[in-house]
């Protein structure tokens, strides 16, 4: 009997865990994940206030938390990995964060009641869930209308040929990688779920091969096979994804891009835009 596609969103989230609890601590400690000057804009688009609840979805390291800490009365740190979350709550008590609560959480079925929360953010991981529209919606339901969510995720070019080397190389490094998601994507499921998207802007990060491989604990032969896919792909990839070898041949880095979303729920009297 084929799998249905709950079934393979269950195995997905089932490698989202296997991935993470493998791999916790060097996300923690990871530099691209821990800085950045798009961490830095979340918390200047949030209009924060100390009286609001936040929640910090799929938190990872915890760095996100720790940004958005300061500047409200309490950050709810949820994961959907238990050991990702021990690893977060162990570096944010070390920062000195004490207006934290950690909860195991599935962004596609939030433990919270309606309403529960003045802002909603999650960096770098909505590429891991299965079903990104159904958590999109999620954090509607949680978010108090006039509410904020704010989202980074890395994101596919809006050109096929692009989109399908990124989540390619994505899906290589990590098979948890569900999809990177166009812009015109992402706009749909804010506005499908009664977002209103308020700012948009796109960034781009470099990643160092080696560091981003490790990272991920890609065995050996397979850096080696995904390097050799990636330098050897078009000139055009190469020139969009800025792909950097080493004198030597082997490949320094390369470049994508990222997304930043504001998103204000709006009242349920008005429909969402089509």
């Amino acid at each position: 009997m084929p799998n249905t596609p709950q079934d393979d969103h269950n195995e997905q989230k089932s490698q989202v865990q296997d991935y993470f609890s493998r791999t916790a601590e060097s996300y923690v400690s990871s530099f691209s994940h821990k800085s950045g000057d798009d961490l830095q804009r979340l918390v200047e688009l949030g209009e924060w206030d100390k009286r609001q609840q936040a929640l910090d979805i799929a938190t990872g390291g915890g760095h996100t938390a720790l940004a958005i800490a300061p500047y409200v009365a309490q950050v709810t740190v949820s994961d959907l990995t238990p050991r990702m979350l021990e690893k977060a709550r162990e570096y944010l008590t070390a920062q000195g964060v004490t207006n934290a609560q950690y909860v195991v959480a599935d962004a596609e079925h939030l433990p919270f009641a309606a309403e529960t929360f003045d802002r909603v953010t999650c960096r770098i991981a909505a590429h891991h869930f299965p079903n990104v529209a159904e958590a999109v919606n999620e954090v509607a339901r949680v978010l108090k209308v006039g509410g904020i969510y704010l989202l980074i995720d890395c994101m596919a070019p809006g050109d096929p040929e692009l989109d399908s080397f990124d989540n390619t190389v994505e899906k290589w490094r990590d098979s948890s990688h569900g999809r990177s998601y166009t812009p015109g994507e992402w706009q749909a499921f804010f506005t499908q779920a009664g977002l209103q998207v308020e700012h948009q802007e796109f960034f781009r990060k470099t990643h160092h091969y080696d560091e981003w491989t490790l990272r991920s604990q890609l065995p050996g032969s397979e850096k080696v096979e995904l390097e050799r896919f990636m330098v050897e792909s078009s000139p055009r990839i190469r020139r969009y994804f800025e792909v950097v070898q080493r004198a030597d041949g082997h490949l320094e880095s390369f470049t994508n891009d990222f997304i930043l979303l504001k998103g204000r729920k709006r009242p349920s009297s008005i429909p969402p835009q089509k």
